[in-house]
């Protein structure tokens, strides 16, 4: 019995060292690479605590015009979405093309923990592994760590923190995010994706740095992430409807954008397999190209 158990262990961990040291052997990258919407092979992710670096590396290099940046975390969308939206010339397709649609890798992939929703936002924003505040699977003991950051942006820019999970904000972050409230850092929670498209629309031209955070299709998912499942493939198109709504208003204003958008993970809050193997894969684009 302890042969055949160790046997067990040993193919468990075999198969998990295998979708930890990379996917490009998973068939959603490779029929999503051979498409060539990616600017680098998934070899070659981006990881999402290299995001916070792309952003300050923005407003280091000093220019003409006024810098400013729009981040966009996005929680549950999946890899296969890109299918249905890379053909229609707005919003994802069009900013790609100005810039690029990179891979991307959560940091906590390597560490062999369970990729969480909160704890990859924390990576995207705060530009650390998880395990560096003592959090792989739940954030709520370290919530304020985000807003921290962004209230140390705040010393020098106008920041505004936007996202459509208004129910949660309201139980488990308002005094929090009140406490921090000061003249250049502020919020604003909505409860669906159309409130959070106009409270982004309205507030471009008097921040300098724009943290959104949108759990739509997550939410809407309720569990089925399936492209069959019609709900959850027009929560991304109508998504993407929204970004190309929010772009064209950036560009018309005489400001340096630097614009992102990055999922946090695929859906589910585990590290998956078969069928739901697009769990984790995450991607990023930007306007501006990177290396």
């Amino acid at each position: 019995m302890k042969k055949i158990r160790y046997i067990s262990i040993a193919v468990l961990l075999m198969s998990l060292a295998m979708l930890l040291s990379g996917c490009s052997s998973n068939k959603i990258v490779k029929e999503l690479t051979d498409k060539g919407y990616f600017a680098n092979s998934y070899d070659e992710a981006i990881l999402q605590t290299d995001i916070y670096g792309i952003i300050s590396k923005h407003f280091e290099n000093v220019g003409t015009k006024k810098k400013k940046a729009m981040l966009i975390t996005v929680d549950g969308m999946r890899a296969e979405g890109l299918e249905y939206i890379m053909g229609s010339d707005l919003g994802i397709s069009t900013i790609s093309k100005d810039g690029g649609l990179y891979w991307t890798k959560p940091a906590n992939l390597d560490t062999q923990a369970k990729i969480d929703i909160g704890v990859n936002f924390l990576s995207i924003i705060t530009g650390e592994e998880p395990s560096t505040f003592d959090v792989l699977k739940k954030t709520d003991a370290k919530r304020e760590v985000p807003y921290s950051i962004m209230a140390k942006a705040s010393e020098k820019y106008n920041v505004k923190f936007i996202t459509d999970n208004k129910n949660y904000i309201d139980s488990q972050l308002a005094l929090e995010l009140k406490a921090k409230d000061s003249p250049r850092l502020s919020y604003v929670a909505s409860s669906d994706l159309n409130g959070l498209k106009n409270d982004c629309l309205n507030s471009i031209s008097d921040n300098d740095i724009l943290v959104v955070a949108t759990s739509d299709p997550y939410n809407v998912a309720q569990g089925n992430y399936s492209m069959s499942n019609s709900a959850y493939l027009s929560a991304i198109l109508h998504l993407n409807y929204y970004i190309a709504d929010i772009y064209e208003q950036i560009k018309k204003t005489n400001d340096d954008w630097l614009f992102i958008l990055a999922t946090t993970c695929g859906g589910k809050s585990k590290l998956a397999f078969d069928k739901e193997e697009g769990n984790i894969l995450t991607f990023m684009f930007t306007n501006q190209k990177l290396g």
